[in-house]
């Protein structure tokens, strides 16, 4: 993410938040059970860094993934450290057209376009 902007979503993008997460337990609420370092640091099985939801951080708070690269800038995280939802519900997993093409066709059939709408007016 730059300057705060979600990247273009296009039909080859993928996103797996299992690449951005650290090795934890989670409590029965679903809270990521994690330890903390000698300076106080959130850091998971492994000692790495992470924040209060699991994610893997850099040293400025910024979510990056296994490798280390920046994937998250810390701004557009909520407060408690979360990611935007749209990358949370597994809608960037899919690759494939026909998947965009359904969920184009919910979207348009849950807001129907105003041409669709004058239309209908006209059978009236």
């Amino acid at each position: 993410m730059k300057n705060g902007e979600f990247p273009k979503i296009f039909l080859f993008t993928k996103f797996n938040v299992a690449n951005i997460t650290g090795d934890f337990e989670m409590s029965p609420l679903t809270d990521p059970i994690l330890e903390k370092d000698a300076n106080g640091n959130l850091i998971d099985r492994k000692g790495r860094r992470v924040n209060q939801r699991g994610y893997l951080i850099d040293n400025e708070g910024n979510i990056i993934d296994k490798r280390g690269r920046r994937m998250f800038d810390k701004v557009i995280l909520s407060s408690d450290g979360e990611i935007p939802k749209i990358f949370r519900i597994n809608m960037l997993k899919n690759d494939s057209g026909s998947s965009l093409s359904r969920l184009m066709d919910e979207i348009e059939k849950n807001n129907p376009s105003e041409f669709d709408m004058n239309e209908n007016e006209d059978e009236k």
